[in-house]
């Protein structure tokens, strides 16, 4: 199964909720694998295929059951800016394309050491849904490449929540596809609100959260896991 990790916004806690989610798959047996195919802020070797060290990319990998011997991420830009404009600096087109592509190479190469119906794969994105990637083109449009795949969105339990939900929620409906899972992290300063956004957003009828992911505690991760692995029994997931 293929897991895309979208967020509301940047550092919402995207990297915080992959990497728990890779690490309860580990727990429970289930083999996993961990990508980011773009991230701004880190530098790489042409030569060296492993992940910076400090990376998303790296936490990722280094979480899951498998490390993928692909050049981790494939985009690796070092200004820590927007990736659309952090590639332009660069001279580099950041290509849905070859990130699907990528993907799909890296899961071939898992298949041939885990059973391949077994394995999760769960690929990060970078910044917020709509954050560009270049042209008329974001990270929506990288999701929606990498369809099927269940779509999980981030969002931080803070102060705004509400209104960053609601709208991202309205926004992606509007272009045809919405998350199959929302999840709040405590990702940033606890504020007057954190800890009671999950109930709030579900009695306002925005969406109710799938987990919810307290201040340094990955425990609310199980009942995101156990919502995964029933849309992989059943074969289908529902949008919220």
């Amino acid at each position: 199964m293929r897991v895309v990790v979208l967020g509301c916004g940047t550092g919402v806690g995207k990297t915080r909720v992959s990497v728990a989610l890779l690490r309860a798959l580990r727990a429970r047996g289930l083999p996993a694998l961990g990508l980011k195919p773009i991230e701004s802020g880190v530098s790489r070797a042409e030569s060296d295929l492993t992940p910076p060290v400090g990376s998303d990319a790296a936490q990722l990998s280094a979480a899951g059951t498998f490390q993928t011997p692909l050049p981790h991420p494939l985009y690796a830009l070092r200004e820590p800016i927007s990736p659309h404009l952090a590639a332009r600096r660069s001279g580099v087109d950041l290509s849905i394309g070859q990130s699907a592509a990528w993907v799909a190479n890296a899961e071939v190469l898992a298949s041939r050491v885990l059973p391949r119906s077994a394995v999760f794969t769960i690929v990060e994105t970078a910044g917020g849904v709509f954050s560009p990637l270049g042209p008329n083109i974001s990270n929506f449009d990288l999701a929606r490449a990498l369809d099927p795949a269940i779509w999980v969105l981030v969002a931080a339990d803070a102060l705004g929540v509400l209104h960053d939900v609601s709208s991202t929620l309205k926004a992606m409906r509007s272009c045809g596809r919405a998350p199959n899972h929302l999840v709040l992290s405590a990702a940033r300063e606890p504020d007057a609100s954190t800890g009671s956004n999950a109930p709030e957003l579900t009695t306002l009828g925005i969406a109710k959260p799938s987990a919810t992911l307290a201040r340094d505690d990955d425990g609310g991760i199980d009942a995101l896991l156990d919502r995964l692995v029933a849309d992989a029994e059943s074969g289908t997931a529902q949008s919220l």
